[in-house]
Parts: structure tokens; C-alpha cells; sequence
């Protein structure tokens, strides 16, 4: 088993760069982790498609060639990818006849272009720009598209055809994501939108927008004396960012102040805030909201602190909260289960690639030095955080409350593409360390919460329940662990038990659940029980999976 190195981490890059992209379904706008729209006009490129779009497009088709978990002609995804045609203008379409594309126009077909062999890369990025040239001839619109719409309509098309977490991000949206992932220069504030107006919900500690006096709930109502009255949030978004070291002029609204004040800032480099902590009693509380690329440094340092200011006499154990936790950085999400583990599997992947194929071990050195855990899960916990909070269980160290997570098993790969955009495409599966797959099944909690009245009585219940033998039965785990390949009849039946379940409203069922169980140890050793590894586990995953292995070590 390839075992984890934390002192060579940063020599590695992760298995898929992110794995999921989530929207944030509110109008709140993080500065620290802001998602784009789609690309304006003035970020589209202005070169006509001839001069570099074969090379963007068979760029992309190679990518989705030799990365893809599933081996996938190339002629299937362009076929695919020429459909996207039709976004740009709905009265053109291209169709696969016999072994010629048709281009239609008004229902009339205007040409035809000989398919190439099903597997020449070259070829079908040849017919896909012809064809958009031929169509360029009938249509305005396709005529007047710039190359990145082309681009856009092609790759989405294409990747949708594949499956769900397939996806291409334009030159300006790949900025944004690698923004997110890896900082960028800003002056460290939370924002929303509010009725025409920006408001701060947020100031950062220690970051330029403490430094200089920003609070939380002040109003921006001008950024280099250009009023926001009525501005996008992106426009916002953009205005404050910059590079490091530059300096940005805010007049700010503050309802303690009858005249608008003038305050200056000094833009630095801002690395997205994932992880917040507290004291919670004697216990620690982490709530990650997502991984990036500090998250494992941020989480280390904080439990050390906290653990040292608790005491280790006092210290109860921890909460780790990974409610409403889209992912991540999958390298993030194996570094953490790593700091909570002395040994035992963390993750296997699987997919097509050889390098996509590998399996994550724990070393020596948990930081909470084998006091209770309990992970807090619901129906938007996701992908990296379902590998950490599935790596915690099934290595009988966690007790997992709340409802089914989300389900998300696959990894990511990304890939930069000519013209500065990127290919999210879909490269590999992950297992859990029993074996099971996390694809549409998530991880089954120890105490559910799914389906339970929350009032105030509602984890007195549960704990009732526990205490009862009326939780989740050894006999369940093990059926769900056996979930190598299950059906989809199979998957809907097993997560039933538990119906996923969203964050909101109070009371926090889960937290006091959480903090029962680690006042009690009697009730957290009842609830690890449940789910406690079977003796042969380790051994009949390895035998398992032992065909699928190979030394690989730089995943991408």
C-alpha cells in the first residue's frame, strides 16, 4: 500500500484539482471563494477560429481521449460536441448521416462533411471548425460568434454527453476557479447583495480590510469614487480584487457615522478562509467549509492550539463539522483524515488511466492522540469531505451523525487548454477503505437525523434510539460496505433508510447529539459499534483491489 507522506505533499499534485463545483444558492457573494457567470464579451478571445481552433479543440478531444474513466471514440463526443451548434443558433444543426456529418440550416441541409475514422483526434477537430465555418455562411449569429463561444458551445455540449461532472470552464471562469483554489489578491471581505447595495457580512482577520478599519455590516458604496448603487456583484467582485501591493479607495457607509468615510486598502494575497474552529466545552469544534489549498496546514494548527488550550487531561475529543461541504482539493481531504489516523487506509481510486489508479494510507501521528470523534454529515456534504468523513468511519475512529451524505464518488482531473480555458472531466472513482463505492451511495451515518422531527426534544430521541439498539445495525454497515458496483435500484433502497437531509433551522439536532456523545463515553462507544471495522477488512480490500495497483506519483 502506497502510504501517505505528509513531508512531501507539496511535491504532489491532487488526483482532480477540485471535484465538484457547487453554486452558492444565495445571493451572498464571497470574495474569498467567488464563482463567475459565464464570460462577458470583452473576455471572449478575438481571433478567428481558424487561426487556432483545431488546436483548442483537439486539444480538448485528446484530454477527453486518454483521461477519461471510460474509453469513450472520439467520434461519439464530437458527434456530441457539434450538436452544441444549436446553442449558438437554433436554426443550424449538425447531424451524423451514414458517414457524413449534414450541416442543416431552416431545416434545409446546406452541406455535408465526410466523417473521419472514429478515433482520429485530428480529423473530427478539422470537422468541427469546417462545420462551423460552413454554418458561419448561414448564419449570422454562428458568424458573429467568438471563437470562446465556439469553444464554449462545443465543450459543454460534448462534455454534457459524458456525465454530470464533465464540464468546461471559459479563459475568465478558469481564473475564478483557480482563484478559489489558490488565492488571489484581494482585500479579504464576505459581500452580499442587498436591495442595490454591497454589504459587508464578513472582514477576515488579519487580512487588508481588518488592517485598515473595515467592519462587518458596512456599506461600499463606492469604489474609486465609482458609485456600486445598482452594480452587479461580480462588477464588485472585480473592482475590489487586483494585484498584490495595489491600493483600492473605498467610501464606506457606516451606520454609527452620519458621513460617509474614505478608507483605503491595501490589496494583498488572500488565501480562502475553509476552516473555522472554536471551544465547544471541553471539546473541540472544526467546521470546514470546503478544502483548499491551506485547509489541511489551517486544520493541523488549529487543533494543536486548541487541544493545548483545552488540556489534554480536559480535552473530551472533537467535532468535525462537513455539513454543506461541496469538496475540494481531494490531496486536501487525504492530508486531513491523515492528521486524525495512525495507520489504516484513507481512499482508493479507480479509473481507466493508470495514474489514475491508486490507494492512500495513513502514517503515524494523530493530532487528537485517539480522543473521541464525531463527524457531522447531510445531504450536501460531498466528495472530498465524504472521503474524509467515510476514512474516519470506516477505520473506526468517528461516530458519523445526520442524514445520508451526497453521494459524490468520482474524481476530477483538469486540464489548461490553448486558449487559457479548462477541461473538468470525470477520471477516476473513489472507494472507501472497505471497498465500497461513494458514487451515488455517500456515507450512512451512525445516528441519523434524516427523517426526525427537529424540535427541542429531537436528540433525546436519538440518543434514546441509541441507547434502544434502534440505530443503524452492524448487519446494515455490512451490507452497504459490500456496495462495489451497485445497481441503481439498489442504491435508492439502502439510502432510504436514512433520506438525506439539508442544514437549516434549529434547533442544531446534530452539534447536540455530538456534544451528548462526547460527554458520555459509554453512549460513543455504543455508537462506534455499529459501524466498527469487520477484523478481515484490511486484508480483503488489499487482496480486492491488488490487480488494479500501480506505482504512481504524480496524479494529476
Amino acid at each position: 500500500m502506497a502510504r501517505y507522506d505528509r513531508a512531501q505533499d507539496s511535491n504532489r499534485r491532487s488526483i482532480g484539482r477540485f471535484m465538484t463545483r457547487w453554486s452558492l444558492r444565495y445571493v451572498i457573494a464571497f470574495l474569498l471563494v467567488a464563482a463567475t457567470a459565464c464570460a462577458s464579451r470583452s473576455d471572449l478571445t478575438s481571433a478567428p477560429l481558424s487561426e487556432g481552433g483545431e488546436s483548442v479543440i483537439g486539444a480538448g478531444y485528446r484530454f477527453i481521449e486518454t483521461r477519461y474513466i471510460r474509453d469513450v471514440p472520439i467520434r461519439v463526443v464530437a458527434v456530441s460536441g457539434l450538436r452544441g451548434m444549436s446553442k449558438i443558433d437554433p436554426k443550424v444543426q449538425a447531424n451524423p448521416i451514414g458517414d457524413r456529418i449534414a450541416i442543416h440550416h431552416n431545416g434545409a441541409i446546406v452541406a455535408y462533411l465526410k466523417q473521419p475514422e472514429a478515433g482520429d483526434i485530428r480529423g473530427w477537430a478539422g470537422v468541427t471548425v469546417r462545420a462551423f465555418e460552413i454554418a458561419g455562411k448561414q448564419s449570422v449569429r454562428i458568424r458573429n460568434a467568438q471563437p470562446e463561444e465556439v469553444y464554449r458551445a462545443v465543450f459543454r455540449a460534448a462534455l454534457q454527453s459524458l456525465d454530470r461532472y464533465s464540464r468546461y470552464s471559459t479563459a475568465a471562469e478558469a481564473r475564478e476557479n483557480r482563484a478559489i483554489r489558490e488565492g488571489y489578491g484581494g482585500i479579504g471581505v464576505t459581500i452580499r447583495a442587498e436591495k442595490g447595495i454591497a454589504r459587508i457580512v464578513s472582514v477576515m482577520p488579519g487580512t487588508p480590510g481588518a488592517k485598515a478599519g473595515l467592519k462587518d455590516d458596512d456599506i461600499i458604496a463606492a469604489i474609486a469614487g465609482v458609485p456600486l448603487r445598482g452594480k452587479s456583484l461580480n462588477y464588485v467582485v472585480r473592482r475590489l480584487r487586483g494585484p498584490r501591493g495595489s491600493e483600492v479607495r473605498l467610501t464606506v457607509r457606516r451606520a454609527a457615522q452620519k458621513q460617509p468615510l474614505t478608507i483605503d486598502v491595501t490589496r494583498a494575497f488572500i488565501v480562502p478562509q475553509t476552516v473555522m474552529a472554536r471551544r465547544a466545552g471541553n471539546a473541540v469544534y472544526l467546521r470546514i467549509v470546503r478544502f483548499g489549498s491551506d485547509t489541511a496546514r489551517k486544520t493541523e494548527g488549529t487543533v494543536a492550539r486548541l487541544r493545548t488550550k483545552i488540556g489534554k487531561r480536559k480535552l473530551r475529543g472533537a467535532i468535525l463539522d462537513l455539513r454543506n461541504n461541496p469538496g475540494g482539493l481531494l490531496e486536501q481531504a487525504i492530508r486531513i483524515s491523515d492528521l486524525f489516523l495512525d495507520d489504516g487506509e484513507i481512499m482508493e481510486s479507480r479509473g481507466r488511466h493508470p495514474k489514475s489508479r491508486r490507494r492512500y494510507g495513513a502514517r503515524y501521528g494523530d493530532v487528537l492522540r485517539g480522543k473521541p470523534i464525531v463527524v457531522l454529515v447531510n445531504s450536501r456534504t460531498a466528495s472530498s469531505s465524504e472521503i474524509l468523513a467515510a476514512a474516519l468511519q470506516d477505520n473506526g475512529r468517528a461516530v458519523v451523525v445526520g442524514s445520508n451524505s451526497f453521494g459524490k464518488g468520482t474524481v476530477q482531473s483538469v486540464a489548461s487548454l490553448p486558449n487559457e480555458g479548462e477541461i473538468i472531466m470525470t477520471w477516476s472513482r473513489f472507494h472507501a477503505p472497505s471497498g465500497y463505492t461513494l458514487q451515488g451511495l455517500g456515507v450512512r451515518p451512525n445516528i441519523c437525523t434524516g427523517s426526525d422531527r427537529r424540535d427541542a426534544g429531537a436528540a433525546r430521541r436519538a440518543i434514546a434510539r441509541l441507547v434502544a439498539g434502534e440505530t443503524a445495525s452492524a448487519a446494515a454497515f455490512r451490507t452497504w460496505r459490500r456496495q462495489y458496483e451497485p445497481k441503481a435500484e439498489g442504491l435508492r433502497a439502502l439510502r432510504a433508510a436514512c433520506p438525506g437531509r439539508a442544514l437549516g433551522g434549529l434547533p442544531d439536532v446534530e452539534l447536540e447529539i455530538a456534544r451528548r456523545l462526547l460527554e458520555t463515553p459509554r453512549l460513543y462507544r455504543l455508537a462506534l459499534a455499529a459501524s466498527a471495522p469487520e477484523p478481515d477488512r484490511a486484508s480483503t480490500g488489499q487482496e480486492r483491489a491488488e490487480d488494479d495497483l500501480i506505482d504512481a506519483t504524480n496524479l494529476r
